[in-house]
């Protein structure tokens, strides 16, 4: 929480928090940064520790999301329940009147996405999904830069995710594909809703495998896809420590390759022989610009901000993203649309590799 919290306008409007987990802990000291949001509610099935994320924003505590849902004071709920959770929950947030800021994924089953859609259309209310790539400033300039022509076509997208899985135990909910929907599902929706914005093209699973630890969980998956006529190869694993966790991003088009590091890009980097003339604008800074000899330019964007901090701005704009919408001020960047045409690439890609464990 901020030391300063900033003064509120008189029309902030109110946030109620289900799911408080330390990313939920996360989520409220961002919003609470937020001069147009008021912390009027958490939830948990954990009451004490709602009590306690609760005291500092001077909001309700409830051991419940129906109790919570009583609340007049709660105008937006944000869900940061597990994901199995997320379809039951998010419709009775909704056919209680409340609009919803929804931590990935929107659902674990299409048809759930699809309830959730058509509930919020039916009661005229906004839902988002909370994906934080959509207000990074590097995936922003990747999207604008493909978009604009300047590198050439699109050609290939690739991940390499090699996250902290260790830090979960066993018991955690993560493993259990019941609650989590799987890795394709819990985590990879990010980086599908990622690659179709950058594509302007939904996402087709080609192929993918799974690959199991000793214990029966699977720690590890891959797949391969297609946006339009760009090819994508993705490969996410939860099996290193905090200290050995890498994430890396790399799109090649006809003329450049654009790299971004870290799951939450902290730079990008850029090699093209095109003219810096014809793509600085779209980066949001330049610090470094050199040329070989052969003709190719290399760039590095980054504007100091650690992934923290940039992780929590992305969370900020998302939640404003949504009260622009409730207040008709602007249309949501991140639909309901966009989390199902996300998942249904991530079941698609659970369904082929089912069927080829390893």
């Amino acid at each position: 929480m901020a030391d300063h919290p900033p003064a509120r306008t008189p029309d902030a409007i109110g946030i109620g928090l289900v799911g408080a987990g330390a990313f939920g802990e996360f989520c409220l000291a961002a919003f609470a940064e937020m001069p147009d949001v008021r912390i009027a509610a958490v939830a948990d099935t954990d009451f004490a520790r709602a009590e306690r994320l609760a005291a500092p924003y001077q909001a309700t505590a409830y051991p419940s999301l129906d109790a919570l849902l009583n609340d007049r004071q709660v105008q937006i709920v944000a869900l940061n329940t597990p994901p199995f959770l997320h379809g039951a929950q998010g419709v009775a947030v909704l056919e209680a009147g409340r609009h919803l800021f929804c931590e990935k994924p929107l659902a674990t089953s299409i048809a759930d996405a699809e309830r959730l859609i058509d509930t919020a259309c039916q009661r005229q209310l906004q839902i988002t999904v909370d994906y934080v790539m959509r207000f990074n400033p590097y995936w922003t300039a990747a999207a604008a830069l493909a978009k604009s022509g300047v590198l050439g076509e699109l050609r290939h997208m690739d991940l390499s995710n090699h996250a902290n899985g260790l830090a979960l135990p066993a018991s955690h909910w993560f493993w259990d594909e019941q609650k989590s929907g799987g890795i394709w599902v819990e985590h990879g929706v990010h980086f599908f809703d990622a690659f179709s914005w950058v594509s302007g093209q939904p996402g087709e699973a080609i192929g993918a495998a799974a690959y199991t630890r000793p214990d029966g969980s699977i720690d590890r998956v891959e797949g391969l896809f297609r946006y339009g006529d760009a090819a994508a190869h993705c490969y996410h694993a939860f099996d290193q420590s905090g200290q050995t966790e890498q994430t890396t991003v790399r799109l090649t088009f006809r003329n450049g390759y654009i790299t971004l590091p870290d799951w939450i890009p902290t730079a990008l980097h850029l090699q093209t022989t095109i003219a810096r003339e014809a793509w600085a604008t779209y980066l949001p800074n330049v610090i470094h610009v050199s040329s070989g000899a052969d003709g190719q330019i290399t760039a590095s964007s980054d504007l100091g901000l650690s992934k923290r901090t940039l992780y929590r701005m992305a969370i900020q704009d998302g939640m404003r993203q949504l009260i622009a919408a409730v207040s008709a001020a602007a249309p949501l960047v991140v639909t309901g649309q966009h989390g199902l045409q996300s998942l249904i690439t991530a079941v698609a890609a659970s369904e082929l590799a089912s069927h080829r464990p390893c």
